[in-house]
């Protein structure tokens, strides 16, 4: 009879561990990503280029507090052939850019302006968050093991009530939206295939809900902030993301050249 029992409370206790465990599989957020690298024929020599990509996240139960219901850390690797040159463009300081509307921050910062593209976050599931993304060429950072690393600065402007409705057009005379998310990228070296890492972290310490979606394009033809060469094909790509239970979700991804 004790056997039996003590069988039952295994039984019981394997039940419960399947439960819990197919539980955070549910709960579990999913991420993925693309991007476009233009022009595609650079050949063997650097050219100006543009690099769109979309990061997109969904979530189950959305919530900076709730454990996986937030991106916290995103690393987006860059292909060995591309060049982030950061003199190319003037350089902005968080206390530009902190707070304002897009128009102050274009008064601020327009000659860093190296990018742009819009943003949704969900409001913990109640609504979606709509807002408008400026990509600033940042100052270097001034602290930690970081000093001295170049940097880029993600603007988000949203109207963060509902319904969150916001136009992107004329950022210089836009003051649309009820409040400024502004996140630091910073720029590391990074092993082959990969050249760079923009490691943006502490995503929830200035976004107060989780953030679901970047859709961004980087450097213009007229612009050496980003150049490509193709040499060999494909291109490489990577993204990491980090949710606030520290469980990670990598996607790698390629891109013919010539």
């Amino acid at each position: 009879m004790r056997i039996r029992r003590r069988s039952a409370a295994i039984f019981a206790l394997a039940a419960v561990g399947v439960v819990a465990v197919a539980a955070v599989a549910i709960a579990a957020p999913t991420s993925t990503f693309t991007f476009k690298m233009t022009p595609t024929n650079p050949h063997a020599v650097f050219k100006n280029g543009t690099l769109a990509t979309d990061l997109k996240t969904t979530y189950t139960n959305p919530g900076n507090n709730n454990p996986g219901g937030a991106v916290e850390r995103t690393q987006i690797f860059l292909d060995k052939n591309w060049k982030i040159n950061t003199n190319a463009a003037a350089k902005c300081a968080d206390n530009q850019l902190a707070g304002k509307t897009m128009k102050d921050a274009m008064t601020a910062c327009k000659n860093a302006l190296v990018g742009s593209g819009t943003a949704t976050a969900t409001a913990n599931g109640l609504f979606q968050i709509n807002g408008c993304v400026l990509l600033f060429n940042g100052k270097p950072a001034t602290s930690g093991p970081d000093a001295g690393l170049p940097t880029l600065k993600v603007f988000t402007r949203v109207q963060a009530s509902n319904p969150s409705t916001i136009s992107c057009a004329n950022p210089t005379t836009n003051t649309q939206g009820n409040a400024t998310v502004l996140l630091n990228g910073v720029l590391r070296n990074a092993p082959a295939p990969y050249g760079k890492v923009l490691d943006v972290n502490k995503i929830t310490q200035s976004a107060s809900f989780p953030l679901e979606e970047f859709k961004t394009t980087i450097g213009k033809s007229t612009s050496t902030y980003i150049q490509a060469k193709c040499q060999p094909s494909p291109w490489h790509m990577k993204t990491t993301w980090t949710y606030n239970n520290n469980v990670s979700k990598t996607v790698s991804k390629t891109q013919p050249c010539t």
